[in-house]
């Protein structure tokens, strides 16, 4: 797939497999995919030896990218000989003060409050002191499993009845990731008094250090950081510092990249989180709840939001590899491993059957695109849908109940919207993938990448959604509305994606 804009739809160069995802740079030599080079690799490579055919991008055993498999080759592998790929780390701010942090396996969430969907997939949280819009057991919950670790100060551990107390200057290596409690408080306000021993986190892993202030004004402690790649500062002002005194934190810090935070909810604005991009010395990124960024570019923009590969054999999560969007699994469905379209496929029963995500973005803001593989014989069903707003449960993608023919709800709002419909029948037993690009004026239905249905006339927008995402479902969970067949490999982008 590759990127475009506007109507007619531009198609750009860079292809979707490389867009946003950022999770691994896989090591030269790497010829299984496993992240490193090791002795299935140096297979690999003795299989195709002396190979005069063997030709890059095709033959990956030409290492060089000079046609034939040899000496040359040999020696630039072992010169990546038990190289691992490098993982990148991710931000994504939650809204209020709360973040998840990933790298790998390791997956933080901060502050947690609010949550829309509960996912277990937490190896640690962090809980910076006992208000409740920070230490919210509700919320913990949602994302903690069996082996999740909770740390925070001492009256929150007791009021939680377990987990790890962290004092100011303390050090904890948890879940492969190194945690120390930096002193959070109101030198002259008594909102958050020393005394309390409460904290923010500077949070070592993937090679940074990412400091998350926590409720705080400028401290001496936080005066004395050295070192940190990401600061996390909240501007709200009255309980924290406001956006200038956030910026002149981060003279003291001199972070890379300051992220502004307790802003949007119950206290704080966007002007505030603006005063500190205006007046900052570092480079500032305003963030909006769900959207998240890469250490593989900090400043860069990720148009590749989440990405359902539905390929796990076991289990009631479906985890995304861009965005960090991991998708509740309801009901009883069934995972194919090996009879998917792109390996591994999710097999809904059409009853109760469908997974669950957060909200990713608003339909009404602006360009986006969604695609996926489906192979099913039932017409009438969504296949993927939005909750919340004007247009509550429209389904951004379902099949037409008389013939099977692709469609979607999504249309303008007021008298003169309309849903778009296409000629194109996708419920035949067959594979199919199906895809909807808005472009800002006018919808495009593709089917096996080539477009089935397109507006004729500009729409002014679309009607405007806040709500979560379900796949295999409409979003009033309505009788009929269920999915029957095998789901495979869904992406979601924040612009308009050609294939």
């Amino acid at each position: 797939m590759l990127r475009g804009i506007a109507n007619p739809l531009v198609v750009g160069l860079l292809a979707a497999s490389l867009v946003g995802l950022a999770a691994a740079d896989y090591p030269v030599g790497d010829l299984n995919g496993n992240c490193t080079v090791e002795w299935t690799d140096l297979q690999a490579l003795a299989g195709r030896w002396l190979d005069a055919d063997c030709s890059a991008p095709e033959c990956e055993a030409d290492l060089d990218g000079v046609a034939g498999v040899n000496l040359a080759d040999l020696a630039l592998f072992a010169d990546h000989w038990l190289e691992s790929c490098r993982q990148a780390v991710h931000i994504k701010w939650l809204g209020h003060a709360s973040f998840k942090i990933w790298h790998g396996q390791a997956c933080i969430y901060l502050d947690p409050w609010k949550l829309s969907v509960p996912i277990a997939d937490a190896a640690l949280v962090l809980v910076s002191h006992r208000h409740g819009d920070h230490y919210s057991p509700t919320d913990i919950a949602k994302v903690s499993g069996p082996e999740t670790k909770f740390i925070a100060p001492a009256d929150v551990v007791a009021a939680r009845g377990g987990g790890q107390a962290i004092a100011p200057g303390q050090t904890i290596e948890a879940a492969g990731v190194r945690i120390t409690g930096v002193a959070a408080y109101n030198p002259a306000k008594q909102y958050h008094p020393k005394q309390n021993n409460w904290v923010g986190f500077l949070i070592e892993l993937g090679g940074l250090r990412i400091y998350f202030a926590g409720d705080t004004d400028l401290t001496d402690e936080m005066k004395a950081l050295t070192g940190v790649d990401v600061a996390l500062l909240p501007v709200g002002g009255t309980y924290t510092m406001n956006g200038p005194e956030a910026a002149e934190a981060a003279g003291y810090i001199q972070p890379q990249l300051a992220i502004p935070c307790h802003w949007g909810d119950t206290i704080g604005s966007i002007s505030d989180a603006q005063a500190l991009e205006q007046t900052a010395d570092c480079d500032v990124r305003i963030l909006q709840p769900g959207e998240h960024i890469s250490s593989e570019g900090w400043l860069e923009d990720f148009p590749l939001v989440a990405h359902w590969r539905l390929d796990e054999t076991e289990g009631d999560v479906a985890h995304d590899d861009a965005g960090g969007n991991s998708a509740a699994v309801h009901g009883s469905p069934v995972w194919r491993p090996s009879d998917g379209m792109v390996d591994g496929a999710l097999e809904l029963d059409g009853s109760n059957d469908y997974v669950a995500a957060g909200f990713l973005l608003n339909p009404a803001a602006g360009p986006f695109s969604v695609f996926a593989w489906i192979k099913a014989d039932t017409a009438g069903e969504v296949i993927v849908s939005q909750l919340g707003g004007t247009g509550t449960g429209r389904g951004w993608l379902r099949s037409e109940p008389v013939d099977g023919k692709l469609m979607t709800e999504l249309r303008q709002p007021g008298r003169f919207g309309y849903a778009l419909y296409s000629d194109a029948v996708v419920t035949d037993g067959n594979w199919r993938r199906v895809g909807l690009i808005w472009d800002g004026a006018y919808r495009h239905l593709y089917v096996d990448d080539v477009q089935v249905a397109a507006d004729t006339k500009a729409n002014a927008s679309l009607e405007s959604a806040d709500g979560g995402i379900h796949i295999g479902a409409d979003g009033a969970l309505g009788e009929g509305g269920f999915f029957a067949g095998l789901i495979d490999d869904v992406r979601i982008y924040n612009e308009a994606v050609g294939p």
